[in-house]
């Protein structure tokens, strides 16, 4: 995305020698929920790595007998591979809920194009013509309040 930024900034620039260096960009941060759950499930897909390679010595490290291990330790214990692909695919899909897609293009607080609205990638006359119309728009209000004073 930072290279589509980029590119789009550049066309804008030469396009608009008045915008140089006033186009900016940000990441869109995901919601706050979506991060947390992708700490959490990064954190169990180690530990649940750490347990597939070293079983019941690591248990033991913990002062824990591995005899007496709840029955749900004991079937993931069974089915290694198993709880290996459900925890790379859990965190998979809640690390796939941080990218958000935004791609905004915003001048002088309005919006020229909008990815998630669109759901797609501008190209670089759609933004070129939506600044013209905003750039228009300005000036006419510019206009009218000078006539009005």
């Amino acid at each position: 995305m930072k290279k589509n930024y980029m590119e789009l900034s550049r066309y804008i620039n030469s396009y608009f020698p008045d915008t140089v260096g006033k186009v900016s960009g940000s990441v869109d941060r995901p919601p706050e929920m979506w991060i947390i759950i992708s700490q959490v499930t990064s954190l169990l897909q180690i530990c649940g790595m750490a347990f597939i390679v070293f079983g019941d010595s690591l248990l033991e490290t913990f002062g824990l007998n591995p005899a007496n291990t709840p029955k749900w330790l004991n079937s993931a214990k069974e089915n290694k591979m198993g709880v290996f692909f459900a925890l790379f695919f859990l965190n998979n899909y809640a690390n796939s809920h941080l990218a958000t897609g935004a791609f905004e293009v915003v001048y002088n607080g309005r919006t020229v194009f909008s990815k998630l609205e669109m759901g797609r990638m501008p190209n670089v006359d759609e933004v070129l013509k939506g600044m013209e119309a905003v750039r228009r728009e300005y000036a006419q209000a510019q206009a009218t309040v000078n006539v009005a004073a």
